[in-house]
């Protein structure tokens, strides 16, 4: 599935679906933006729906982790108000393998989400290639 297959009733359902999150990630950080390098934050509801995307425009390939933090530690405090998620996405030029600055900002993104209370649905790299999912931190598996 791609961004293009969302089903019409995509705003109500939950973007705990890995593949339905991945797309998400795919609508809302465009080739431009990939091009150029972004951020993209999905805020989700209390049922994990996505409600506000955000995409920080012209971020470099290799930006400070300490300048995601900041982003992160003013939008999780309006997140946890409103009892709700977060799905990211990082988008940058370059092919689709993950990178060490894409694995320092998916650690950087899981510290954050822990440190606020907030629950991570995902964290993705989306290239020109595609969209490629992080694993989730290992305190989430069985």
């Amino acid at each position: 599935m791609t961004f293009e297959d969302l089903p019409l009733d995509v705003k109500k359902i939950p973007l705990t679906d890995r593949r339905v999150a991945a797309d998400v990630i795919d609508l809302i950080i465009g080739d431009e933006a990939r091009a150029d390098g972004c951020v993209g934050l999905m805020v989700c509801d209390e049922q994990h729906r996505g409600i506000v995307p955000i995409v920080l425009s012209d971020v470099p390939p290799d930006a400070d982790v300490g300048a995601l933090t900041a982003v992160l530690d003013m939008i999780l405090p309006l997140v946890v108000a409103r009892g709700g998620s977060l799905l990211v996405g990082r988008g940058r030029p370059g092919g689709g393998v993950p990178t060490d600055t894409d694995r320092a900002w998916h650690q950087q993104t899981i510290d954050s989400c822990r440190a606020h209370g907030v629950r991570l649905l995902g964290f993705h790299v989306a290239t020109r290639d595609g969209v490629t999912a992080l694993p989730e931190p290992l305190t989430a598996a069985p």
